[in-house]
């Protein structure tokens, strides 16, 4: 009797040792670089957000309206490019990246403000794609 429970423990034990090392070892997926479905519905989501916002600042602020559709355009536009392989991302550490960055997020700003009044929820959501996500060790 001691015997088997002698075997069943070590059974035990090497089994959570495998599967401790498993989880240690595990590679990334080969399909992390590429576009989930995941992504796909954020990026989709955050359209439709500044859709909306543009369609809600169309009668009291129709500017800063045409500058949100502008800005949809301009992102479907380069996404399409960018699946057909015809223009690559640009760098995040070039000076064009960050001008590009800091004007979008001034944008999201002053619509954000613009909708504050007549519509809160909106006006949340942008200001929430201002704030800069922190990425966990296993996202990098």
């Amino acid at each position: 009797m001691k015997s088997v429970r002698k075997v069943v423990i070590g059974l035990v034990v090497l089994g959570v040792t495998v599967f401790i090392s498993g989880i240690s070892f595990a590679q990334i997926a080969p399909t992390a670089g590429q576009d989930s479905s995941a992504k796909k519905a954020r990026h989709e989501a955050r359209m439709k957000l500044l859709q909306d916002s543009a369609a809600a600042l169309q009668q009291t602020n129709p500017d800063l309206a045409k500058k949100l559709n502008d800005l949809v355009n301009e992102e479907a536009t380069e996404l399409k490019e960018r699946l057909e392989g015809g223009k690559a991302k640009i760098a995040k550490d070039s000076a064009e990246w960050k001008a590009r960055h800091e004007a979008r997020m001034q944008l999201f700003k002053d619509a954000a403000d613009a909708l504050q009044l007549t519509h809160p929820d909106l006006a949340n959501s942008l200001t929430e794609m201002t704030v800069a996500k922190q990425k966990t060790e296993a996202q990098k």
